[in-house]
């Protein structure tokens, strides 16, 4: 494979390129992207021999660079007039490099934007220029060990909440530890999830100011709902103070010590590695019996606009968004296709979570697709982190604070 792949955790970004035109020149793509290492791979390896191996007048050169190191490694050599030719993004980052023309529209005209759901291209394109070709919908669920519910007496996994307690309490009575819920994610994807699934406003007015959420009935019962979770002995704060969600909290679920965990689909393909683990992938519980598929728009290719080759980055672009190519990552990622034709990626075991977005439950994740400000996620992350440990905080304490990390991003 004539593929680089370069693995930094100082350098690397996510380029990636696309176009039906036949480029005639030979080119070396510099590509960027935040998967493709070992850890991650998201079929990229296989994708890059793949498109090699049937565009041979065009190389790929692919770097890895970490998500959180993007946004400081790639914008000076944007600037700077030497950027990657593709790079993946995620609607923070074209927000922000789109703005300041650092991006090439690749149009609302060809072929792969025209099979994206309106809902979705209303996300990812303003006045008529799209800057992101999408490569992905995750889904963010419940994971649930079906071993441990087996041993007292359940044999589907919670979609509501009535059910999700009762697991809580029959588990608890085995000595059995029900659920995850740290500050830090899971709980922040259920508390989410459950407001606006039961707003009567739409997730924008509250990232815009328009509404508020000290205001928001739904919102103000979903930090009663934690009081509840925690009455009815789904979880200890005090035991789970220490759990990173991204290290032990996923150790925990993994090794069999935890019955259920919030999480997102991406850690389907370790899970599976993990011998012995009876587990499904199933809704975030809620107050309707659908639950919720809190469905994340996670990655896409954008071409910087400065890109020296940009007909062969097209090239590149519009190959990864043929159905039987995007096929592959979407396998490799357990993931759902952001086009139109129903493709997916995800096994026999998220039969629950696909059922919900059978059933009309999906909810796209508000800081994905912009609704919400950056700066809210982290705002929120902290502040449920310090209401778990003291539940005796008002709901306005928590809430108030999320106002005003919005307020302070208009």
């Amino acid at each position: 494979m004539k593929t680089q792949l370069k693995l930094s955790t100082a350098l690397s970004v996510v380029a990636i390129l696309s176009s039906g035109a036949v480029y005639a020149q030979q080119a070396t793509l510099d590509v960027t992207a935040w998967k493709g290492n070992e850890a991650e791979p998201a079929g990229l390896p296989e994708l890059i021999e793949k498109f090699e191996a049937e565009h041979p007048e065009i190389d790929v050169e692919l770097s890895y660079i970490g998500r959180l190191d993007t946004d400081t490694v790639i914008p000076p050599r944007l600037q700077a007039g030497d950027p990657p030719d593709v790079m993946m993004t995620d609607m923070p980052l074209v927000k922000i490099w789109g703005d300041a023309g650092l991006l090439a529209d690749l149009g609302t005209d060809s072929e792969w934007f025209a099979r994206i759901p309106d809902g979705l291209k209303a996300s990812i394109s303003s006045d008529d220029a799209a800057f992101i070709m999408p490569l992905e919908v995750i889904g963010m669920g419940n994971f649930v060990n079906m071993g441990l519910l087996g041993q007292v007496g359940i044999e589907e996994p919670p979609t509501t909440i009535e059910e999700l307690k009762a697991t809580c309490g029959a588990l608890a009575d085995a000595d059995i530890n029900p659920l995850i819920f740290t500050g830090g994610f899971s709980a922040p994807l259920f508390l989410i999830a459950n407001g606006i699934e039961g707003s009567d406003v739409p997730a924008s007015a509250l990232g815009s100011g328009d509404s508020t959420f000290v205001d928001s009935a739904s919102f103000n019962s979903g930090i009663d709902l934690i009081r509840e979770l925690r009455e009815a002995r789904c979880f200890d704060p005090d035991q789970q103070a220490g759990l990173d969600p991204w290290s032990t909290a996923l150790n925990e679920f993994s090794g069999g010590n935890f019955a259920m965990m919030p999480q997102g689909a991406w850690n389907i393909a370790s899970f599976n590695e993990v011998e012995g683990l009876d587990y499904v992938f199933a809704p975030i519980p809620s107050s309707k019996e659908s639950g919720v598929a809190l469905d994340l728009f996670g990655i896409g290719w954008s071409i910087a606009e400065r890109s020296e080759n940009k007909d062969a980055a097209k090239v590149f672009v519009d190959w990864f968004a043929q159905p039987e190519n995007l096929q592959i990552m979407l396998d490799a990622e357990s993931a759902y296709s952001p086009f139109d034709d129903g493709a997916s990626g995800t096994p026999d075991l998220a039969a629950a979570y696909d059922q919900s977005r059978i059933d009309g439950g999906v909810i796209n994740y508000p800081f994905a697709v912009l609704d919400w400000p950056k700066a809210l996620e982290s705002e929120i992350w902290d502040s449920l982190t310090g209401f778990l440990l003291d539940t005796s905080k008002s709901n306005s304490d928590v809430l108030e604070r999320w106002d005003w990390a919005v307020e302070d991003s208009l």
